[in-house]
């Protein structure tokens, strides 16, 4: 026990059944502090919340990046076609570096968002494998009468894992084998 007072066992404080405050793990703290970061960057980012539900639907790229750079210099080099009011220099010059800045960005972040997702599934299968020895074991283990503390948690831990798993559904016969034919009788043509 603790000098709080709360059995570090089960995280209830001796003498009541009041749970204490869940206990936040290192894990928690630098998952928070890198939310935090991105949610800040991403404030910062002009357009970032503006409603784009429309666009995705016409968002193709139309013309390679070199393209709209060498546009862009020939309209700011001509007066003719600066004249036509076609293209707005400034907004394709804005969006050219938008593009130049956060591409490496999304790589970046794509990245790490796949590096994260296969750490959590490689812990999780380890985590699993582990739990299920344990389980294997504590099943073993609750056939001997000396261990009658363990009936309950076994069943739980049975009752879990059935949760999990999906039954086995029982496969009809594939269309192409050819149904067997009946037994006895006369055989049919």
């Amino acid at each position: 026990m603790s000098e709080s007072g709360i059995s570090s066992t089960n995280g209830v404080a001796a003498g009541s059944q009041t749970p204490s405050t869940p206990t936040t793990t290192f894990y928690q703290e630098v998952a928070a502090q890198l939310s935090a970061a991105v949610s800040q960057t991403i404030d910062q980012i002009p357009g970032y919340n503006d409603d784009l539900s429309d666009a995705a639907r016409h968002a193709r790229r139309v013309a390679p990046p070199e393209f709209v750079a060498m546009t862009v210099s020939a309209v700011e080099a001509s007066e003719a076609l600066s004249g036509v009011n076609e293209l707005d220099v400034v907004q394709t010059r804005d969006s050219s570096q938008f593009s130049q800045a956060f591409q490496p960005v999304v790589v970046q972040l794509l990245g790490a968002a796949r590096r994260l997702a296969l750490m959590i599934k490689v812990k999780e299968a380890k985590a699993g494998r582990g739990a299920l020895q344990i389980y294997g074991i504590a099943k073993r283990l609750v056939l001997n009468p000396n261990n009658t503390h363990l009936v309950v948690p076994v069943a739980n831990l049975k009752a879990a894992l059935r949760k999990r798993r999906p039954k086995p559904s029982t496969p009809g016969p594939s269309p192409s084998t050819p149904a067997e034919p009946p037994k006895g009788g006369a055989p049919t043509t």
